[in-house]
């Protein structure tokens, strides 16, 4: 009789064990998801920026257009930062800072580079997201509730949304309309 509680103890062990590792892998499956959004967006802001710029290298740029985009690029670089920590930690693993293998949380050093792994793990540097709007990137004076530049409301969490493309200047026309240089046609 003592064979059977036992056994039926060890079926409940495992049916526990294989629930906890289903709810594991759905909350990894989870943070993956979310990071691989947040670097996808990560990648348009930087694609984003590149092109302003090049519109500022060309002399068609505006400065506070691609400052705003610098201070959107570091807000979702730190997104991508804490979601990357959030799914290593989902799947029991770490990173080696040097070169970015991962390793089980267990490990002391890196099996790709042999440097030591830190015992906890460091956190980028927050950026007072409070100092600056999150939707165009003007600096905070005063504190005052809205931005002074879009409107914004600075007290309530805001979605980096791409910022409105100002509209282009209409091309000249006429008889002293010069034709622009260096551009393929």
């Amino acid at each position: 009789m003592d064979f059977f509680k036992e056994f039926g103890k060890q079926v409940s062990n495992v049916a526990r064990s294989v629930t906890d590792r289903s709810k594991e892998s759905a909350e990894a499956t989870k943070a993956g998801g979310e990071l691989r959004a947040a670097r996808e967006a990560l990648e348009r802001l930087y694609a984003r920026y590149g092109k302003a710029c090049y519109a500022l290298q060309s002399g068609r740029g505006n400065r506070e257009a691609a400052d705003a985009l610098a201070l959107r690029i570091r807000a979702a670089e730190l997104q991508v930062a804490e979601l990357a920590e959030a799914y290593d930690a989902a799947r029991e693993v770490r990173r080696c800072l040097s070169c970015g293998a991962v390793h089980p949380k267990e490990a002391r050093f890196c099996s790709a580079c042999g440097k030591r792994l830190p015992d906890e793990p460091i956190k980028p540097e927050p950026m007072d997201a409070a100092e600056y709007c999150l939707n165009c990137g003007a600096k905070r004076e005063g504190g005052e509730a809205r931005c002074p530049v879009c409107g914004a409301d600075f007290t309530a969490p805001q979605a980096l949304e791409p910022a409105p493309r100002p509209e282009p200047a209409p091309a000249p026309t006429g008889p002293d309309a010069e034709e622009p240089e260096g551009e393929l046609e």
